[in-house]
């Protein structure tokens, strides 16, 4: 470290990966709490063993989301800065919209790595059956996709499901700005409770409303746009009925674009 004059070491929780950075040293440790740490067995169980090594010994905190905050104890509580997931505004906001069938409407689930269980598949079928001008594009690779072609090839009405496989990020402002309205469905724990999903930073760039299974920290930002629904098909479709009708305001993502945060991490780092 002293060849490289390293001043700051930044770590997330990859202990499992490396083990733990050096604690014994001057240099000062930055935690990157990225995700809910949870026991490897439960995902509604909290790994406070491990955590607890890094609240001791880091100097900051950086916390995604203020349900990951909340979750730390009281004593190292002062030493959590709020740096969220971002979105790409420019890149966003940018971009030349195409006219695509007005007829059509196009639920989306952009990124299929969202959640092991694919309850958002029974969706369709349901609202097909009151919304006969719809469509599910589905957008992504990945180890679920296997079990989505499996799911459809089942279907008479084949035609009504896109499948575009794997979309390189420069291309995928065109499949937001394609939806009507965007889908958020995972499973409810605490996982995915401490989590600040970019997919709903994404489609709200794009000013699209998005169905999503109701998250705690999903609650806290409050985003206008965001219907929030309980992870079953039943729900989700009556949340999907309003979002296609929605006409309200969209959140003011400032704060969130990357080069801000960026921003914000510099000024958080050169404070230690």
């Amino acid at each position: 470290m002293k060849n490289y004059n390293i001043e700051v070491i930044i770590c997330g929780p990859n202990h499992y990966l490396h083990g733990y950075p050096p604690f014994n040293i001057s240099i000062p440790i930055v935690f990157d709490y990225l995700d809910f740490l949870h026991d490897f067995n439960d995902m509604n169980k909290e790994n406070i063993k491990i955590l607890m090594e890094y609240y001791k010994n880091a100097t900051k905190i950086l916390c995604i989301s203020h349900t990951l905050i909340d979750s730390i104890p009281p004593q190292y509580r002062e030493k959590a800065e709020y740096l969220p997931n971002g979105v790409d505004l420019n890149f966003f906001k940018s971009y030349k919209y195409f006219e695509k069938e007005k007829e059509t409407k196009i639920i989306s689930l952009i990124g299929l790595s969202v959640s092991k269980s694919l309850f958002y598949l029974d969706i369709f079928p349901k609202i097909k059956k009151e919304i006969d001008n719809i469509k599910l594009m589905l957008v992504g690779g990945g180890v679920r996709l296997p079990m989505i072609k499996k799911y459809i090839s089942k279907k008479k009405n084949k035609s009504d499901y896109i499948l575009t496989g794997y979309i390189p990020y420069k291309q995928i402002r065109k499949y937001f700005f394609m939806s009507d309205v965007g889908l958020y469905p995972t499973l409810q724990n605490l996982y995915y409770d401490s989590a600040c999903p970019i997919k709903i930073m994404e489609y709200s760039a794009s000013n699209k409303p998005i169905v999503s299974t109701g998250l705690k920290e999903l609650r806290i930002l409050n985003f206008p746009n965001v219907f929030l629904a309980k992870p079953n098909a039943e729900n989700f479709i009556e949340n999907i009925k309003k979002a296609l009708n929605y006409e309200g305001p969209f959140p003011n993502l400032e704060d969130f674009d990357w080069g801000n945060l960026s921003k914000k991490l510099e000024k958080i780092i050169h404070n230690i």
